[in-house]
């Protein structure tokens, strides 16, 4: 999914822009997750992201934090904050859970470490915010 809007730079803090898609490093994830609400976006959710050193980039698509769908009658501000703790929790459960050598070995197009056993790419977690109006015109479930 590509977001046609660009995010609010307070929203973008720690993040990369490739191809109309967001992702941050994980650090600085948890506080866009934080200030989306008060800026009235929720997060839909996401997937990490595999940076090697040429920019090249490796999606494991099973590692992915979303939020249920808007409830039929919820209000906006409420689902915006919803969405952001249900992303965030399962943000952090896979942050602690995940071994990410073991995770990067499964692309056999890369070495995942270097020669010192460390990882020799930049986890990133690709994720999407959007408005309500911008959830109601992508038509997605949960749109009212």
């Amino acid at each position: 999914m590509f977001m046609d809007n660009p995010l609010p730079s307070e929203l973008t803090q720690g993040a990369i822009l490739r191809d109309k898609e967001y992702a941050w490093e994980l650090s600085a994830f948890l506080r866009a997750l934080d200030i989306a609400p008060t800026l009235g976006y929720a997060c839909l959710g996401g997937q990490f992201w595999f940076m090697l050193p040429d920019n090249t980039l490796h999606e494991p698509f099973w590692l992915e934090a979303n939020s249920e769908d808007r409830a039929p009658g919820e209000l906006w501000p409420e689902y915006a904050s919803r969405s952001c703790s249900e992303v965030q929790s399962r943000f952090h459960v896979l942050v602690n859970g995940t071994d990410y050598k073991e995770e990067a070995r499964k692309f056999q197009s890369f070495a995942p470490v270097n020669e010192s056993g460390e990882l020799n790419l930049r986890v990133l977690f690709n994720a999407y915010f959007v408005t309500e109006q911008e959830l109601n015109s992508l038509g997605l479930k949960g749109s009212v």
